[in-house]
């Protein structure tokens, strides 16, 4: 450790802190999309229609079979080709549509996890389909969810150093650039490290209290 060199870890993080807030950006937007994508196919996989249920079905196996980086690749020079999307942008799509094949079976299974007698209760209530969901469904189901939801946004953040190979001046992008020109990759990619593990403890941290939120109460 007596030839560790904090020095270039302070004259480094300026631009580490810019590229942090990029991958705290990236990893937002892609959840905030992920999410609604999950919601949206995990209902169309549980819905009467068999279409629907065929349409969801073939998302998840095509997006779940296929990796991360494939799927970058792409947003980036497919689809951001004919829609003039940006780096970020491309990003933000490619991983929000990878993780919400995942977390449209995460959400999925919360909600097949609650207890028909809930169903039954809501029928005779003479709600709809939708109150249903919404006001009891739902709620109970998040229980289950929030575990493997975590887990997977947590694997979400950490997919954001992958944005690198489409041009993206993220985190470990940016690492690797000071890396090659301070000569120190130890010390840099140290400091990249920890980043990310404080960032991914935040995240554990946010499940253990919605843990706590959503507990049973005896």
């Amino acid at each position: 450790m007596s030839d560790f060199d904090f020095d270039i870890i302070r004259r480094s993080w300026p631009l580490m802190r810019e590229a942090t807030w990029v991958s705290i950006q990236v990893f937002a937007w892609s959840l905030v999309l992920a999410s609604f994508i999950g919601l949206l196919f995990a209902l169309m996989r549980l819905s009467n229609v068999r279409a629907l249920r065929w349409i969801a079905g073939i998302y998840v196996w095509i997006f779940r079979g296929l990796p991360a980086l494939v799927i970058l690749f792409f947003a980036f020079f497919w689809v951001g080709r004919v829609l003039d999307l940006t780096s970020f942008q491309a990003a933000i799509l490619g991983l929000g549509v990878s993780s919400g094949a995942y977390k449209a079976e995460i959400i999925r299974a919360g909600i097949l996890a609650v207890d028909n007698g809930q169903r039954e209760a809501s029928d005779a209530l003479a709600m709809t389909r939708a109150q249903s969901m919404r006001r009891i469904i739902l709620p109970q189901g998040i229980r289950v969810m929030i575990p493997n939801y975590v887990s997977n946004s947590t694997l979400l953040f950490k997919s954001t150093s992958l944005a690198t190979v489409i041009g993206l001046n993220e985190l470990t992008g940016k690492s690797r650039q000071l890396a090659n020109s301070t000569f120190k990759p130890i010390e840099i990619l140290t400091a990249a490290g920890v980043i990310y593990l404080v960032l991914t403890s935040v995240l554990v941290g946010a499940q253990v209290l919605l843990e706590r939120r959503y507990a049973v109460k005896a």
